[in-house]
């Protein structure tokens, strides 16, 4: 039986860790995956959607700032809206927040699989799991990869941190010789024009809808808030950071991409990407060094976002345990690895059921649905706490321009959720509703609701004074306030 300790986890991860958390997380699907099916919507103006769905991001970004600095405990979006709104709030934010990082790490890593399945493709293989329904190579190559990055995060956060940087940082690197040599090769002609000329500008939200899963990477940075140095400083700057740089490459990579092939070749291609690479390298004469290094590239992204949110996943059910939301015993801490294993365990057993189920792309659309709710409620929860003045809530950094940044947040966080498809938006709303009975069977006999919120559903003759839980320690309190100790 594995040993454990009651302490709160390290702070071991600084700010090039908490950056890479959420660059890595995000270029994965953005610049790998998607670019084809954008452009077959909007075309040239893909590269602006890219743009708005960047600024959408930016705005829960600064308001997920203020909340962490705060509150920087692991648990993130969920830990903020379940201190400003409740447990019922929380349990459809933590369950929601939890389960569609499940399915997108499945996602992701089956896509690792992709890359890899060639070397498996003569291996007829069933892993045990059932005779009758033998595993692709894809499967095969993501359950590898997943268990690789399940047994790295439950034996060290600092080798998470490790690896997530060698990992962003080549991958990075591989997209900016990309972006260099294909902006000297940019024809202007091909981005003419720049609208398509049956919608018009119309195009560009249903496409920022299309790609906004491509950004949910940088409230991950939040749910480690707990293991982050300095957090009054590093939260700000990785989170918002992240977000500017994610949205500069995806941007100046589509105007590339399309600069220098015709829409017609790429639009709905899977692998637009790779086929931008062999254009802009055969001008130099290498086309199949430029094919063979981004296809490397997806690798490493599939990789750094499968990664990522197997820590980012863990910190929300650690989190929920340690509320009561969940189970107490899934916020036990090891007291050999310092990392919430019980938490691990279970997110990654989801995992591998979820790649071994297969069929994981409608669920990790709909994670993305679930993500812009779980944003406009987090929106929404800054709110509170900053019109209920809650005791104790004494954030480091004050996002700018209040209260129009957590309103326009909230509101086209919750409007995106319209440009959806129906089917998505049922499946997320079914993981509502479970989240809804979770709090009536499970939450709500267990938890006192002594949220922001609360404070308005007392009586009116009551006068009530709430103190809002933090579950900060006095070296954390101060951490948060002034940038803290390292400790």
């Amino acid at each position: 039986m594995a040993s454990e300790t009651e302490t709160q986890l390290e702070r071991t991860l600084g700010l090039t860790e908490a950056l890479m958390i959420g660059v890595g997380t995000m270029v994965g699907a953005g610049i790998f995956v998607l670019p084809g099916a954008a452009a077959a919507l909007a075309g040239p103006a893909s590269a602006a959607a890219f743009a708005v769905a960047g600024g959408i991001a930016m705005l829960t970004a600064l308001s997920a700032s203020e909340l962490a600095t705060a509150m920087p405990a692991s648990g993130g979006p969920y830990h903020f809206i379940n201190r400003g709104l409740g447990p019922l709030f929380g349990s459809i934010a933590g369950l929601g927040n939890w389960l569609g990082l499940a399915f997108a790490t499945a996602f992701y890593a089956v896509g690792f699989g992709n890359y890899v399945s060639p070397l498996v493709a003569g291996l007829n293989l069933n892993l045990g799991v059932a005779a009758a329904v033998p595993l692709s190579g894809a499967q095969i190559g993501g359950l590898v990869a997943a268990i690789v990055f399940i047994a790295v995060n439950y034996l060290s956060t600092d080798g998470t941190g490790d690896l997530q940087n060698v990992i962003v940082i080549v991958l990075l690197a591989i997209l900016g010789v990309f972006m260099a040599l294909g902006a000297t090769q940019v024809r202007f002609a091909e981005l003419t024009p720049f609208f398509p000329q049956t919608t018009g500008p119309g195009a560009i939200l249903p496409t920022t809808a299309l790609v906004f899963v491509s950004y949910l990477g940088f409230a991950q940075v939040a749910t480690v808030a707990g293991e982050i140095k300095q957090p009054g400083t590093n939260l700000p700057r990785a989170m918002v950071g992240s977000v500017l740089l994610v949205t500069v490459i995806y941007a100046v990579s589509m105007l590339v991409l399309l600069g220098v092939v015709p829409l017609d070749r790429i639009a709905g291609e899977g692998t637009a990407i790779a086929i931008g690479a062999r254009a802009v390298f055969d001008g130099f004469g290498i086309g199949l060094v430029g094919v063979g290094l981004l296809t490397f590239g997806g690798l490493l992204a599939t990789a750094s976002s499968a990664n990522a949110s197997v820590l980012s996943a863990s910190r929300i059910n650690y989190a929920m345990g340690r509320d009561g939301l969940m189970d107490e015993r899934l916020s036990a801490i090891h007291s050999r690895f310092n990392t919430p294993y019980r938490s691990i365990a279970l997110t990654g057993a989801l995992i591998v059921v979820f790649i071994i189920a297969g069929k994981v792309n409608a669920l990790a659309k709909a994670g993305s649905v679930l993500h812009l709710l779980v944003y406009g409620l987090l929106n929404v929860s800054l709110i509170a706490m900053r019109e209920t003045e809650a005791m104790g809530y004494d954030p480091g950094f004050e996002a700018p321009g209040y209260p129009v940044v957590p309103v326009l947040g909230a509101l086209l966080s919750f409007g995106l959720i319209g440009f959806m498809d129906l089917q998505q938006i049922l499946l997320a709303g079914a993981l509502v509703v479970g989240g809804v009975v979770w709090y009536v069977v499970y939450v709500r006999k267990r938890v006192e609701d002594t949220s922001a919120l609360a404070r308005y559903r007392s009586p009116p003759d009551v006068e009530v004074e709430v103190e809002v839980d933090f579950d900060l320690s006095t070296d954390e309190a101060a951490a948060a306030r002034g940038g803290g100790s390292d400790a």
